[in-house]
């Protein structure tokens, strides 16, 4: 029998606003207490909205018109705002981002967490840039399967259908240049789209990286599969061409990525031209990225962050550190500089091999390193640790590992975090037992004009001073 689907009313209703969620969507009520989440709006205003979908506990609803706008409401700089799902606080004045940053943070720890910290939460730090400051932008590809159709830009919000830009204005100028190259060289180059309905064409991401300290950019394509003879040589052809015009273009690579998931990168990668690599400096130190390593995508903004990072760690500057996801070595660079010692974890091969090259290129020979996924890796057997520094994903730490960390018994953890939810989370399974007291949280701007906000949160053991 076949599910019957819940009629939407089509009428608009009226909603007043109380507050954004972590993904920048605002709530209100319908006349039924119903929570209704709906894109574009502020807290406070009272809007007029018609519903997209209805759920047993909440509905969704696309914006219609302001009755009462908030008075800190500005008109986004970006002509793809409303179709985009990037930038979701665009319409929000600098200082209103910031505040609606922190409501999320603290809403996290009150909701999820169910625990505050004893020193509170700070202000948010912001950014020394609002615009123009993304390292790297990653640009899905589509097509009709024909090297005439490619479409370059960004997915509309929760779908996955692109639309097609000529520039991102939170990107750095640099890469915005190489867009609009990437967009007339690439359909004659003849590496067609990729579709994922038929699941044939070769180009699904075209991803541009770069370092704003040091001006170099890299180009990498993500392809289903490594394209023949002449159209290798074709986009050898295009790499080259590209180059003379840009300087600062260090390589062309191609990424192959085979799968059917939401993953952007697979593991293998091939340089087409020059190196698949680039530089970039954080601070004092000079650090490389492989074509799929991760790196902060603000680098003014991501050295305050690492700076306190190492501060918050290292408050002696003679202790023994572990740190977790530790990437290509950048937080590593500024505990190491501090610190006694420093063992530093991390799975992704190719971060993990970037991560020795930069503790070498640094001069530190008082670090370690693991190659490895931290929930497995075996550094209990290591000695003892003052601190312990996580970086995890989005999707926040394993299970395993935050037990592991509690039988570390070390005096101080120093979380940082891109994801309000899954720290409140994990910060509530070490604080459960009474083990760890949350001490303080510190927010940070890395991510102008969206919802997005980083933080450095420090647990204290409880039994230490």
């Amino acid at each position: 029998m076949m599910k019957k689907t819940k009629q939407v009313p089509t009428e608009l209703i009226r909603l007043n606003i109380e507050k954004l969620d972590s993904q920048g969507d605002g709530f209100g009520r319908d006349t039924a207490g119903k929570i209704v989440f709906v894109g574009g709006v502020l807290p406070g205003e009272t809007v007029l909205v018609r519903k997209t979908t209805e759920k047993k506990d909440f509905a969704t609803a696309r914006l219609v018109k302001i009755e009462l706008p908030h008075p800190e409401r500005v008109v986004p700089f970006c002509p793809w705002h409303e179709r985009c799902g990037g930038c979701q606080l665009q319409h929000a004045s600098h200082p209103l981002q910031l505040r609606l940053k922190l409501q999320i943070l603290e809403d996290a720890f009150s909701r999820i967490g169910r625990v505050l910290p004893i020193e509170g939460i700070a202000s948010v730090c912001p950014s020394p840039l609002q615009d123009g400051y993304r390292n790297k932008i990653s640009l899905p590809v589509s097509g009709t399967g024909t090297s005439s159709g490619i479409e370059i830009g960004y997915f509309q919000k929760r779908t996955h259908r692109i639309i097609p830009i000529d520039r991102c204005p939170v990107a750095m100028p640099g890469l915005n240049l190489l867009l609009a190259e990437m967009r007339t060289g690439l359909a004659k180059a003849g590496l067609s789209p990729y579709n994922e309905l038929s699941r044939q064409g070769f180009l699904r991401h075209v991803v541009l990286r770069g370092g704003q300290e040091t001006g170099e950019l890299l180009i990498v394509l993500v392809v289903r599969r490594f394209p023949d003879a002449p159209v290798m040589k074709n986009l050898t052809a295009l790499a080259r061409r590209v180059r003379r015009r840009f300087p600062g273009l260090v390589g062309l690579a191609l990424n192959l990525n085979p799968t059917d998931g939401n993953a952007i990168f697979g593991p293998l990668t091939k340089c087409v031209s020059g190196r698949s690599y680039f530089f970039e400096r954080f601070g004092d130190f000079t650090l490389k990225f492989e074509a799929t390593s991760f790196a902060q995508v603000n680098t003014k903004q991501a050295v305050r962050l690492y700076e306190t990072v190492a501060r918050e760690a290292c408050p002696l500057g003679r202790e023994n550190v572990l740190e977790l996801y530790a990437g290509v070595g950048a937080i590593t660079c500024f505990l190491a500089a501090k610190a006694s010692r420093v063992l530093a974890v991390e799975e992704w091969k190719p971060s993990a091999e970037s991560m020795r090259e930069n503790l070498m290129r640094n001069g530190f020979n008082n670090t370690r390193t693991i190659e490895g996924a931290a929930e497995d890796s075996d550094y209990e057997t290591e000695g003892t640790f003052d601190t312990v520094v996580i970086d995890p994903p989005r999707s926040g730490c394993h299970p395993d590992v935050l037990k592991t960390i509690s039988n570390l018994a070390s005096s101080r953890i120093v979380y940082v975090s891109c994801n309000p939810s899954t720290l409140a989370r994990d910060v509530k399974l070490l604080c459960q037992d009474g083990a760890y007291r949350l001490i303080k949280v510190i927010p940070f701007d890395l991510f102008p004009q969206t919802s997005h906000v980083e933080s450095v949160t420090v647990l204290k053991r409880a039994l230490s001073s």
